[in-house]
């Protein structure tokens, strides 16, 4: 019909890519996806905490992509970064492996590496790997293939599949458990030298290295679709998962058909899920959270560190993912069937309220004049009325950061774009100095912008948030409701990009707000210290939904829905 053939692009390829923090659920998830058997569940049995996941018009929506995803499903292949990077590391040498696997290990396990079977294991792989499947490696290797349909993807699938299960199954009982350090250790090396060193810190960084991850997912994704467009059949791909916020630009870049979907569980059931399943430790958890988050990471690490914090920041779809749900996971399901539903046909449903909100608080963050980073905030009342709007930024009547200049305070420029102490202070003027020097060679054109705290920070030699010249997003909302009057707000939401800190969490909880919606929390003891205690606590909202471009594309039709039923009826 006309409706499929201005749809088919859509309908005919989808790319997934999943991130989220360890044992957070994106194999499960992928592995759903991959189920040509996959039922998704009627809106009666969408419950958490045995209340209903979906309430008001999102049970009738729900319904209704429900039906629309069971009639229109078609399994999705798979792609796992980590069999990726199980091929690279059966390009070692044996030796270089053995030194590797040493460097990694647990000092308690060290004596194990030699009877544990993972070098014969090592050994047999790469032999069988290199004879079966010369023609891809050399695929990866940048030669050219005039007929991708006659690369043994299928069977390459397979065997990476099946050799990165038997490593991980060596490395969890026999050596510490170590898979996610080494595997991670590895994505890291690539990352940043294109190879893999058992020490890479002192290796110099080779920009191509980026690329290297992506490229070979983006080159199996050529031989799917070429495969699938010789039988004229979709091409579903789900990629289980992009950790690196660089990683998941390099697909955002290149088609239009990638979403980026987060899926978030609360802290402590991943945690257990972790300590119950694979039997890791609170301190190999605690390390592995560490890891992924960034925190304090800076320069040239920030680009091959697995960044998931950031990955969650920018994705397109966030998905929450209870982890009590071991014999269904009917939550997770229904939140797939929504997604999958707007993905193949937007504007299906129109969004929810915790979208709606969140969506405007998204947009607002991109007012912020902060250069550090961005955030949105949205009060509402308890109906989802919006009441006010906050970003992170400086008082009124200041200039943001962003539109300072290290050039302009240096040479004294103005007594109202700069204070008196950043003028007058020679400790502040040598430290702007030698910064400046320093961007000498940045490209021609742009603004040498700088951030007080930090440049103050460094003079003080400590980390004082308090020398930020911006309100908090939640702070700035807040006060607009002081500023320009309101009815209270007790009993309200606040919506932000972020989550509140620890000071804002105070002001959050005396204002008698009742929900805040959060995206990613940030580094902090304000849940733990501020928000889950006392008489009338908060109650913390995981957000789930479309965000940014998706948000837009997934909920504006193609055209009005009376004029597609309209030509379905003529067409028929």
């Amino acid at each position: 019909t006309l409706i499929s053939d201005l749809l088919s692009e859509r309908n005919n390829f989808i790319i997934i890519g999943l991130t989220g923090r360890t044992g957070s659920g994106c194999s499960t998830a992928s592995k759903l996806l991959t189920d040509n058997k996959l039922k998704f569940p009627a809106e009666n049995e969408v419950n958490i905490n045995n209340k209903p996941f979906f309430s008001d018009l999102d049970k009738q929506r729900y319904k209704i992509v429900k039906d629309y995803t069971e009639n229109n499903f078609d399994p999705f292949t798979l792609i796992k970064v980590s069999e990726l990077i199980t091929t690279k590391l059966l390009e070692m040498s044996v030796e270089s492996f053995e030194i590797l696997i040493d460097s990694l290990v647990d000092s308690h396990y060290k004596p194990k590496i030699y009877t544990s079977g993972i070098i014969e294991l090592f050994k047999s792989l790469k032999e069988n790997f290199l004879a079966e499947f010369t023609s891809i490696n050399d695929y990866f290797g940048g030669a050219k293939v005039d007929d991708l349909t006659s690369l043994n993807l299928g069977g390459w699938l397979i065997f990476i599949s099946k050799a990165t299960s038997d490593i991980k199954q060596i490395l969890k009982d026999e050596l510490g458990n170590c898979y996610v350090n080494l595997y991670q250790h590895i994505g890291d090396s690539l990352r940043k030298t294109k190879e893999i060193h058992s020490d890479f810190s002192e290796v110099p960084f080779d920009p191509q290295g980026l690329h290297i991850l992506p490229q070979m997912i983006n080159k199996v994704i050529k031989i799917h679709r070429a495969k699938k467009e010789s039988t004229q059949s979709k091409c579903y791909i789900v990629i289980d998962a992009i950790r690196n916020p660089y990683e998941a630009k390099f697909f955002k870049d290149r088609y239009s058909a990638f979403y980026l979907i987060s899926i978030n569980a609360p802290t402590v059931d991943r945690r257990k899920y972790l300590q119950d399943k694979y039997r890791f430790s609170i301190l190999q958890i605690e390390d592995v959270d560490k890891k992924e988050t960034g925190n304090g990471v800076k320069g040239l690490k920030e680009l091959i560190i697995p960044n998931v914090k950031k990955c969650i920041e920018i994705s397109d779809i966030h998905i929450f993912n209870p982890r009590n749900e071991p014999n269904n996971h009917n939550i997770l399901k229904a939140q797939l069937a929504w997604y999958l539903s707007l993905i193949k046909h937007p504007g299906l449903i129109t969004p929810t309220s915790l979208e709606r909100v969140m969506q405007i608080a998204y947009t607002a963050k991109l007012n912020s004049g902060c250069i550090s980073r961005q955030v949105g905030a949205v009060v509402t009342d308890s109906n989802y009325s919006i009441k006010a709007v906050g970003w992170n930024d400086v008082a009124k009547g200041q200039v943001p950061c962003n539109l300072r200049s290290l050039k302009d305070v240096t040479n004294f420029t103005s007594d109202t774009t700069y204070s008196e102490y950043e003028r007058h202070s020679e400790k502040f003027q040598k430290k702007a100095n030698e910064k400046l020097i320093t961007l000498k060679n940045i490209s021609p054109g742009k603004n040498l912008s700088y951030c007080f705290k930090s440049l103050q920070n460094e003079i003080d030699d400590e980390k004082n948030q308090v020398h930020t010249r911006s309100l908090h997003a939640e702070e700035n909302a807040f006060l607009q409701l002081a500023k320009y009057g309101s009815v209270g707000i007790e009993g309200g939401k606040l919506f932000t990009t972020a989550s509140p800190c620890e000071l804002c969490a105070k002001k959050a909880y005396q204002l008698g707000i009742k929900e805040i919606v959060f995206i990613d929390p940030y580094p902090g003891i304000a849940i733990e210290h501020i928000l889950h205690v006392g008489t009338n606590p908060p109650q913390l909202i995981q957000f789930r939904g479309a965000i940014g471009k998706a948000y837009q594309q997934l909920y504006e039709p193609l055209m009005p829905y009376k004029d597609e039923l309209d030509f379905l009826t003529t067409t028929l």
